[in-house]
């Protein structure tokens, strides 16, 4: 690819890519997926009275028995005995992360027509990427699930599938990490596209709103000198404010009060960026004193500690205040 760019085209690629020092935009895209994967996996956890897939389209099976010959086909049928109990299984599964019983359930319908479950068949061959450590298996279960994701996308009925919409951004991300920097940002106005789908379907889903808060903090963050290499590589790259993050991430609160410290822990960050400190040592602090249940928790537990500890809030004013 850099042979065809000009020279100094490939020197700021070069001084891009691998001057470790800059916040470039690799570790932006690994941030904003890390965190997008992790608000749907450690949060379903711990907030199951609160399930978000209560909201989900076609989840009682509503929209999935299309009939291409019935002009009066009932739509409050299932597609086939047991659906609803499949359903409520493997999300059961998901929730407590026993992933691989989820899969076994739902592989064998890879081929179906079903967008309710290819989409959780897709969610659950992402989680099966995330815990890979060969790189082989990453890309296999990565591309896998994408083209599960594509499947449940084509068959989703005319109302829409908000959990295709929803992980199809999270995959996408994945398979422009296979695919290089590049093609992650070219996909990352795709990413967004599914995101706000998915909230035009389902709009109380207090991960997604959170998922698309970290996208827009992700490119409001980004500083001049990575956007001027980035805009002189791949063009115009992706552009937000700190204040459209902070709405998105104020919206995921209001609709389900703490229930993702990381979620917590980014309001506090833009209002550190916006120099609001007294408001960012607050929701630090809430972020500190969520439980912690998770890898996931105890890292945002570390990160809020350590802005705490930089603001001078003394130990015993956090236990005083729990």
């Amino acid at each position: 690819m850099l042979s065809v760019l000009p020279p100094f085209i490939q020197s700021i690629f070069l001084i891009f890519y691998m001057n470790s020092r800059m916040r470039g935009v690799r570790s932006m895209y690994t941030m904003f997926r890390r965190f997008a994967t992790a608000a749907t996996a450690s949060q379903a956890m711990r907030f199951m009275k609160i399930s978000p897939r209560s909201f989900f389209v076609g989840a009682g099976g509503t929209s999935l028995a299309v009939s291409f010959f019935s002009a009066k086909e009932d739509k409050t049928k299932p597609p086939f005995p047991n659906y609803d109990i499949v359903i409520r299984e493997t999300d059961t599964l998901y929730d407590n992360y026993l992933i691989d019983n989820a899969y076994n359930i739902l592989r064998k319908y890879e081929t179906s027509e079903y967008p309710e479950l290819l989409w959780r068949l897709a969610r659950v061959l992402c989680e099966k990427g995330k815990q890979s450590k060969a790189p082989a298996d990453r890309k296999k279960y990565f591309l896998e699930s994408f083209t599960v994701i594509q499947r449940a996308l084509s068959c989703e009925p005319p109302e829409g599938s908000f959990g295709a919409h929803k992980w199809m951004a999270i995959i996408l991300d994945y398979v422009g990490e296979i695919e290089g920097t590049k093609s992650r940002i070219a996909k990352s106005y795709e990413v967004r596209k599914h995101l706000e789908r998915a909230l035009e379907i389902n709009g109380r889903d207090a991960t997604t709103w959170h998922i698309l808060g970290i996208w827009h903090f992700t490119f409001a963050d980004m500083s001049s000198i990575t956007r001027m290499a980035a805009k002189a590589i791949f063009g115009t790259p992706p552009s937000s404010t700190y204040q459209e993050a902070l709405e998105l991430f104020l919206k995921a609160e209001d609709i389900q009060p703490n229930f993702y410290s990381k979620n917590t822990y980014y309001i506090g960050e833009v209002y550190d960026r916006l120099g609001r400190h007294e408001e960012s040592i607050k929701y630090y602090r809430q972020s500190f004193m969520a439980p912690v249940v998770t890898v996931d928790d105890r890292e945002t537990h570390t990160l809020a500690h350590a802005k705490l500890r930089k603001a001078k809030v003394a130990a015993e004013d956090l236990v005083n205040r729990r």
